[in-house]
């Protein structure tokens, strides 16, 4: 097995070094960006077919929302296997070749599930994360403690920054007094990150639902405080054009919520299940939900785009066969959150 691992590898880095050389992106002249995104992949899923669709859309980018893979141990030689697999995977390998591949983890991929700051292997589990993404060695994120991560890309006249929260590293115990999601740290850079930016778009991405209330799983209403205050923050720093990402469920969905405040609308759009999902779904109540969920392998799909200084995007959901589910655009944003508060 571990010879067989070694020479996928090996075939996996000159095929990605081929690529690269042959079909590197020109966005110069371009002012919009495409983005994809989803989260939990079993490693051991040899075929994994999705990756062929999701690389067909040309994204200029591949986020991970956690659940990269399942090691769900302590055994940090096992995670490093179980890491190599998936970075051997063929036509992973053609969308990294493609695209620029950032992420962040949730709890399989952290190293238990559902844990939080009381795991042992937290910083260990952190230094296999990064060199499987390969985040760039002079990048601050990492001498601090947690997987958080920000990125600015520019393209054209289009500016968006992407922002990745760990939802693990620093995470109290639920029901703890005062318990937070976040941690102190994490908190001071989200607000000096968004308060300092002049991006037309801010992506905030992270492993478990923001917005859902209703379930019984891992969310972010298990920490109303901390809930709160993300929307506080972003309402009151008036981020532009914020937009949530999530995994975590092995459905695709989309949410939106006022902001406390303005009134203004923000959307999330939830992407689980590269590789499995959601077999036994029957129905689960999410109030914030517009249109369907979808309890079917799937992807995301965003794409961004700026005309003089009018910024606007499409969100879709898109199965595994590359077939778009559920799609919304930004214009349409208040006109669906209408609907949600008079139940219509």
């Amino acid at each position: 097995m571990v010879l067989r691992t070694s020479l996928h590898l090996l075939l996996s880095s000159l095929l990605l070094l081929f690529i690269s050389c042959s079909s590197t992106k020109d966005t110069s002249s371009s002012s919009s960006m495409t983005i994809a995104f989803g989260s939990c992949n079993h490693q051991w899923d040899e075929k994994q077919p999705i990756w062929k669709e999701i690389t067909k859309n040309d994204p200029d980018l591949w986020i991970w929302l956690g659940d990269i893979i399942y090691a769900d141990t302590d055994d940090m030689d096992k995670m490093r296997k179980d890491y190599e697999v998936q970075k051997s995977n063929t036509d992973y390998n053609y969308l990294r070749a493609a695209s620029d591949v950032i992420g962040i983890w949730d709890d399989h991929d952290y190293g238990a599930n559902d844990a939080g700051k009381e795991y042992s292997k937290k910083d260990s589990s952190k230094l296999l994360l990064f060199n499987f993404l390969d985040v760039p060695k002079e990048d601050s994120s990492w001498t601090r403690p947690g997987a958080y991560q920000s990125y600015s890309y520019e393209h054209g006249q289009l500016k968006v920054k992407v922002i990745l929260l760990d939802v693990r590293y620093f995470r109290d115990s639920i029901g703890t007094r005062q318990a937070s999601i976040l941690g102190p740290q994490q908190w001071q850079w989200l607000i000096a990150e968004l308060s300092n930016s002049d991006a037309d778009v801010h992506v905030i991405g992270g492993g478990i639902q923001f917005l859902a209330e209703d379930h019984k799983f891992e969310k972010w209403a298990n920490f109303p405080t901390d809930r709160k205050r993300l929307l506080q923050i972003i309402d009151i720093l008036e981020v532009a054009h914020p937009i949530l990402l999530s995994g975590d469920r092995h459905l695709g969905e989309m949410a939106i919520e006022k902001l406390p405040t303005s009134g203004k609308p923000i959307l999330e759009i939830t992407s689980s299940g590269l590789t499995h999902a959601y077999d036994d779904y029957t129905g689960e109540e999410n109030r914030h939900r517009i249109g369907p969920a979808f309890p079917v392998r799937n992807f995301g799909i965003l794409t961004i785009e700026k005309k003089g200084r009018l910024v606007s995007y499409s969100a879709e959901i898109r199965n595994l066969m590359n077939k778009v589910q559920y799609s919304i655009q930004s214009q349409e944003l208040s006109r669906s959150l209408a609907k949600i508060q008079t139940g219509s």
